[in-house]
């Protein structure tokens, strides 16, 4: 169960969703623009309000998601 546990929470965490929110809006590849990150904060910048939002709701759901599977593992 831990392997599963842990391939899990590493793909969800590999998905770069702010790399692929800027390629599929606007076609163009964060990591050469602004900061360099593919988070948030520069979608906001170059792709726009939702997009970021919809970025930053999604890395939170990874986030969590992982940290209820690691708990819930711990608590076993």
């Amino acid at each position: 169960m831990h392997i599963l546990i842990i391939s899990i929470s590493y793909f969800l965490g590999s998905l770069p969703t702010g790399f692929l929110f800027g390629k599929f809006l606007k076609n163009i590849d964060l990591r050469l623009i602004g900061s360099g990150s593919t988070g948030a904060t520069n979608v906001l910048r170059n792709v726009g309000k939702w997009p970021a939002f919809f970025v930053f709701i999604i890395e939170i759901f990874d986030l969590m998601y992982s940290k209820t599977f690691e708990k819930n593992e711990l608590d076993t």
